[in-house]
This record gives structure tokens, C-alpha cells and sequence, in this order.
């Protein structure tokens, strides 16, 4: 009997994805490393605190990332991701956003969720999010992490620092921004502070915006107005992970190198005329 050829294309595809899955499982090993002595609040010391409260980093059997079927890779998962962001983005989370000016001319927009008019001025924990290379506020890893926050049993404020000329603000000056420039960073949460001063204020960075916050959190040290910081998905070492993209190879000459860049021309075309303004100039 006669095998069918697209049994047999559907059995090696299966048997395929089935050994990607593996492979992606195997190497999610989740390892926890901390200090020889961590920091001791209310009495009980920081490891403790995270074993107890988040068990899938202290127990590297748990903590382990098992992926779909469908996208068994990372990138998979991360090419489904930008064409669903590219389609189908939503409106998940309501936002009121408020644009400060820093001393330069710059404008930055701050993108609180809920609304002030839902959310009583108060002293509850203010998480302030930093999105990745041209993103912003509409991106729907954002928009889910202020989704949880700010609902039971959280209940947290949020607000998303949009970085100048990102999600929708206008860029007022030639200088755009980058992972280095903690400046602006800074500037908006001294603003934060001043608007909620009771209000103890928690970081979170996605990507380029996870390099800034730590880069940020080791610049000010024990002066830091954040009470933690969460750095997620981080090129630590930029230099080393832009050598990494122009590495020959078929993922990162159509796939990774051509998105990333068209971001960034977007990002340009869009501001073209106030970039131009400044002292650098393009061909």
C-alpha cells in the first residue's frame, strides 16, 4: 500500500515540531542567582521571600517553559507575535495620557492606566513600564502586563513611559532616544514622584526599555527612587547583541535584521524633518 505524500509531510512535520518542543523545554531551565547573603525585609531575607511567593524560580524542575504545538520555537513564537502585532493589535487597556516637556524641549508622554477620573489620587503602588525598541504604550505585551496590574487583586496605578517620538508623541527636538539615555527616564519619574509622592514606585523594562531602567537603577544606587526594578528579556550587552543580529545567517538577514530596521524607519520617516533639524545628516 501506497504511503500518502501528505500523511507522510504531515507525520514529519508533527514529528518535527514534537522535537523542536523538546528541544525549546529542555533548555527553559529556569536558574535563580542570587547574592551568598540577600537583602533581609521585615525580617525574612529576599530568597526566601521570592521561593515562597514564586516557586518556579527556585525549583528548576518547575521552572520550565513549555510552548505551544503550533510554536514549538522561539522564533516562532516571536514571528507570530510581530504579525499579530502588525494585523491584529487590540485596545485592551484604557489610557490617559499626560506630556511633560524636559528641560532640553523634549516631550515624553505618560500614558496612565486607569484614567485619573477611575482611580482616586492615593498612595498605592505606581508601576511605571518602559517599552522596547520603537514601541510603546499601544504594544500588547504592555498592554496585558497594565491589564493584570491594575485589576484584583493588584489594583495597582500604571503608567507608560512613551520615550520621544514613540506610540503617537511628537518629537520636539532632533534628539530621539536609546537605551543609554537615562536622562529622560529620570526626568519622568522625578515628575511621578512629585504628582504622588506617597506612592512607592516599581520599574518594569521590556527589551531596549529593560536596559535602561538597570542601566538607570546602577546609575543612581542607593539614591534610586525605584523600590524594585523587573528587567524582562534584557540584551544586557547591547554591543555583543547587534554583533549577534549581523551574524551571516538566513533568520537574521530576512527576519530579524529587516523588522527591527523597519521599526526604526518608521520611527525616522515619521520624524524625519525635526531629526534633519539637528547636526546629523542623512543620505
Amino acid at each position: 500500500m501506497a504511503l500518502n505524500p501528505l500523511v507522510a509531510t504531515g507525520v514529519i512535520a508533527a514529528g518535527t515540531a514534537a522535537a523542536m518542543r523538546k528541544h525549546t523545554i529542555d533548555k527553559s531551565r529556569v536558574e535563580l542567582l542570587h547574592a551568598p547573603q540577600t537583602a533581609d525585609i521585615d525580617g525574612v531575607s529576599l530568597l526566601d521571600i521570592i521561593t515562597a511567593e514564586c516557586p518556579t524560580l527556585a525549583d528548576a524542575k518547575q521552572g520550565r517553559f513549555v510552548p505551544s504545538l503550533l510554536l514549538p520555537t522561539a522564533d516562532l513564537q516571536t514571528c507570530f507575535n510581530a504579525i499579530r502585532e502588525r494585523f491584529g493589535r487590540r485596545r485592551i487597556v484604557e489610557y490617559e495620557r499626560e506630556l511633560i516637556t524636559t528641560p532640553d524641549g523634549g516631550t515624553i508622554g505618560l500614558d496612565w492606566s486607569p484614567p485619573f477620573a477611575q482611580m482616586a489620587a492615593d498612595d498605592r503602588p505606581i508601576v511605571v513600564l518602559s517599552h522596547g525598541l520603537s514601541g510603546g504604550s499601544q504594544e500588547t505585551y504592555v498592554q496585558l502586563t497594565v491589564q493584570r496590574l491594575t485589576s484584583e487583586p493588584h489594583c495597582f496605578r500604571t503608567v507608560v513611559v512613551n520615550y520621544r517620538g514613540c506610540a503617537g508623541v511628537k518629537l520636539t527636538t532632533h534628539v530621539l532616544y536609546n537605551g543609554g539615555f537615562t536622562s529622560d527616564y529620570g526626568f519622568a519619574l522625578d515628575h511621578i514622584r512629585a504628582r504622588f509622592p506617597g506612592s512607592p514606585l516599581i520599574g518594569v523594562g521590556y527589551s531596549l526599555g529593560a536596559n535602561l531602567v538597570t542601566k538607570y537603577v546602577g546609575e543612581q544606587g542607593d539614591e534610586c527612587p525605584l523600590r524594585a526594578a523587573v528587567s524582562v528579556c534584557n540584551p544586557y550587552d547591547l554591543s555583543a547583541s547587534s554583533d549577534a543580529i549581523d551574524v551571516p545567517s538566513f533568520r537574521n538577514k530576512h527576519v530579524y535584521a529587516p523588522a527591527m530596521l523597519l521599526g526604526l524607519m518608521h520611527l525616522y520617516r515619521r520624524h524625519r524633518r525635526a531629526i534633519e533639524a539637528g547636526p546629523i545628516q542623512f543620505d
